[in-house]
């Protein structure tokens, strides 16, 4: 008998799925911050935009997308969105023509400002649920999954 999370024919159960749990995870948060968001008047791709542009500073389209974990093409669209909000600026790269820079205005550093006492509260109670050691824990082992398993595939 073979365990059917091994079993190469077999799928294993939604539960015991890394895909599917890691979903559930995302959503599980998303359901709490969601309603900040709201508030915000920001989608949640647009807070992780500003979040990654006060964190890391300006950066090209590509940089940022891979920082914010989104496709390029929806970054494209979502900046159009910030722009007209004067949350963020696009200004052209005076290294390489073709490429942008972009980079968060006042008023985006003043909305994140704004919200991130409520998003911090929202993740430390989550942290405090959880355990604070082992939301740590599960931060840390994420990170080393990344790390350790983004590359090239080897079959």
């Amino acid at each position: 008998m073979t365990d059917s999370i091994s079993d190469q024919t077999t799928l294993a159960p939604t539960t015991q799925s890394l895909p599917i749990v890691l979903i559930r995870a995302r959503e599980t948060l998303l359901r709490e911050l969601r309603p900040m968001l709201a508030e915000a008047g920001v989608s949640e791709p647009q807070w992780r935009i500003l979040r990654v542009l006060i964190e890391s500073g300006p950066c090209s389209v590509q940089g940022l997308a891979e920082a914010a974990c989104l496709q390029p093409a929806s970054v494209s669209r979502i900046l159009q969105s910030m722009v007209e909000r004067a949350l963020v600026e696009r200004a052209q790269d005076r290294e390489n023509r073709r490429r942008q820079v972009v980079s968060v205005t006042d008023e985006g550093r003043a909305l994140v400002a704004r919200f991130a006492p409520v998003s911090r509260e929202i993740t430390d109670t989550f942290a405090e649920r959880f355990g604070p050691e082992r939301y740590l824990q599960l931060i840390a082992l994420l990170d080393a999954f990344i790390l350790e398993c983004d590359g090239p595939v080897t079959r």
